[in-house]
């Protein structure tokens, strides 16, 4: 993670010449934000990609602040309440200024589920408290955390999680800080970059309104954006200090569809090529043994490749969606090979009853990150890992990539339903099979979510709502509760477990 005086410095040096915006991104995390988001993207209303998060909040209000009073009339009842809660988010958001505080508190149990889109504790307890300083140019969070028995190698106490310091430089956002990212379509366990593990800290530079090429021989890939990391993986790693550089750009040619393209690299640390040379051999891929000069020596990194897509009605009329991640682990004859990938299937609309009601968003979502799963022998142990950087594609000790880590299958179905601006209730059914034929010996060691091959089923809900006496807010209270059932087909042991978390959030980022 990149130092506090580093941040600060950086944020010092920032202020001295510049104003700034307000706070610069939509954090992931925020099931209902996420579900009116998508549901206006759908709807034709947001035209920015948006499978990639955090998304711009200059970009959401570019295209809210564009729509046509006619198109907003001919929404449903569900996309305008969506329409409508979005606009007041933007509108919070461009009214802060100055210093905001912010504050959190969370506790779950031990034996907790693998981590989704949604925010949900990392750590059995965590107090955290902080300010954010925003004006035209320029946005500084500072927020410290107390993690009481944390679970990462490192067992760092104190962290500095979810700072950063940001500026506006035309259409970019240049950032430092460690926040979190979820790149890609899905809901459960999106594959190349999810927030499973702790915020990386480093440098990004980000597209801040997705905007279409003017020329004609580009404008057809519609609005585009991107993003360009360069993070720091710390030691306590098998090549200590080394470097994350990770590249997405999403684009939507169609208003149904959006397609993402990310490319990936662990590379540089303690006793690896860390030149120029290197760094372009990463950028054309010439980075395995064997390949030309490439020897164990000179190996520059462990390198992913992934396409994402997510196509709304491709027939018919809806509602409903299906959407697809696919990842190459390594290149073969100047190719992309070792594939592992995901599939789901989303639909939305609304529900009313005697006691709920309000619009909903449903998936279905299979994932299986073994290599080659579809061959008769698959690529067993490939996945996230690497013979060079052995702590693989991880950072202290979780995933950066899907939450379920290596060679595992997962099936789930989910449920958002939002009943207005402030409460939300989110069911997850999960059934998995974690570390295909782990054993428990070589790379087995590192998997995050199982050292053995384990089988695994439960169910968990969660709810959200917004904590208001009269006109005071005091923020969110979440809580989840879930069962999961667990069968090590190494030792034979089996296991039920019950789960919960209890969280408070205080941030006029979340202010609705």
């Amino acid at each position: 993670m990149i130092k506090a005086g580093c941040l600060l410095g950086l944020a010092a040096g920032l202020m001295m010449s510049c104003t700034a915006l307000a706070d610069p991104w939509a954090p992931p995390g925020d099931m209902i934000l996420r579900h009116d988001v998508q549901l206006l993207a759908d709807a034709g209303i947001i035209r920015s990609p948006v499978t990639a998060w955090p998304i711009s909040w200059a970009t959401l209000d570019a295209d809210i602040s564009e729509t046509d009073p006619s198109q907003i009339n001919r929404l449903s009842g569900s996309q305008q309440a969506a329409y409508q809660r979005l606009k007041d988010r933007v509108r919070a958001n461009k009214s802060l200024s100055g210093i905001q505080p912010n504050a959190e508190m969370s506790v779950r149990n031990n034996n907790f589920w693998l981590r989704t889109f949604e925010d949900t504790p990392r750590e059995k307890t965590e107090v955290r408290a902080g300010a954010s300083w925003m004006g035209n140019r320029l946005a500084v969070r500072v927020q410290g955390s107390y993690v009481g028995d944390p679970e990462n190698p490192d067992n760092q106490n104190w962290r500095m999680d979810g700072s950063y310091a940001a500026v506006s430089l035309g259409n970019q956002i240049l950032s430092a800080g460690a926040i979190d990212r979820w790149w890609g379509p899905s809901w459960d366990n999106t594959l190349i970059y999810s927030n499973a593990a702790r915020p990386i800290g480093g440098f990004a530079l980000e597209r801040n309104v997705a905007k279409a090429f003017e020329t004609r021989w580009l404008s057809w890939i519609g609005p585009w954006n991107y993003s360009l990391f360069w993070g720091f993986l710390g030691d306590d790693r098998a090549v200590d200090n080394a470097r994350l550089l990770a590249f997405r750009v999403g684009f939507r040619p169609f208003q149904s569809l959006e397609i993402g393209l990310t490319r990936s690299a662990i590379w540089c640390g303690s006793g690896r090529p860390c030149d120029a040379d290197a760094f372009w051999d990463i950028v054309i891929a010439k980075d395995n043994t064997g390949e030309g000069d490439i020897d164990p020596g000179n190996d520059p990194s462990n390198q992913l490749a992934a396409v994402d897509f997510r196509w709304s009605s491709p027939w018919g009329d809806g509602p409903w969606a299906i959407y697809s991640q696919w990842v190459a682990n390594d290149e073969t004859n100047n190719l992309p090979s070792q594939w592992f990938g995901q599939a789901g299937f989303e639909w939305w609309g609304e529900l009313t009853t005697r006691w709920i009601s309000g619009s909903y968003t449903a998936h279905f979502e299979v994932s299986d990150t073994l290599a080659e799963f579809w061959e008769s022998e698959p690529s067993y142990d490939s996945a996230y890992n690497h013979g060079t950087y052995q702590s693989g594609y991880r950072y202290e000790g979780r995933p950066i990539g899907a939450a379920a880590d290596g060679d595992s299958l997962v099936v789930s179905a989910g449920l958002s339903l939002v009943e207005s601006a402030d409460r939300s209730w989110n069911c997850l059914v999960r059934w998995s099979k974690l570390n295909k034929n782990g054993d428990g010996t070589g790379f087995d060691l590192v998997n995050a979510a199982a050292v053995d091959e384990t089988d695994t089923w439960g169910v968990q809900l969660s709810h959200r709502r917004g904590l208001r006496v009269k006109a005071l807010n005091l923020g969110w209270i979440s809580a989840g509760v879930g069962f999961q059932h667990s069968d090590n087909q190494v030792t034979g042991n089996e296991d039920k477990d019950f789960q919960g978390f209890l969280q408070w959030t205080w941030d006029p980022q979340g202010t609705w």
